[in-house]
């Protein structure tokens, strides 16, 4: 049987995939008062109060006839992923291509980036390698380098 988040993110996609509005992270806990759930958007051209606001709007009214939640209180929050999100999985390397992104490494990166911090834009995730654009250069970096990654 799929789980409660397994289920919600499956009803969450039927609304937003039409709109091309990506559902970066969805959680749902279960609390004192109910079920929170914590959904986060993007889409590729940013996205706006009115793209919250409709997705909210939209799975309100899923939520409502839902039978796995029917009968228990929720509370819902849709935003957006936020300027400085720090990276929570490898999938989102290639779901922020092209984004402005700061990277930080392990250690620093060679001799000519003396920094443990790249800053630059984002080329995507390719068999477990980080390609950034810093300064008009291609770089590569083996993501067991990166200690953290975050949308600059």
């Amino acid at each position: 049987m799929a789980s409660i988040k397994e289920i919600l993110l499956k009803e969450v996609k039927k609304i937003s995939d039409p709109l091309n509005i990506t559902v970066v992270e969805l959680n749902a806990k279960r609390g004192p008062n109910g079920l929170n759930i914590i959904v986060i958007i993007d889409k590729e051209e940013g996205v706006t109060l009115n793209d919250c606001e409709k997705i909210s709007r939209l799975f309100n009214d899923r939520l409502e006839i839902l039978e796995p939640i029917e009968e228990e209180n929720y509370n819902l929050q849709v935003s957006s992923p936020g300027i400085h999100r720090i990276f929570k999985n490898k999938n989102e390397y290639n779901l922020f291509k092209s984004k402005d992104v700061k990277v930080m490494l392990k250690e620093p990166f060679d001799d000519i980036y003396k920094s443990a911090i790249l800053e630059g834009k984002l080329r995507g995730l390719e068999d477990d390698i980080v390609t950034i654009e810093v300064d008009g250069e291609t770089i590569s970096i083996h993501l067991d380098s990166i200690s953290k990654t975050k949308l600059n």
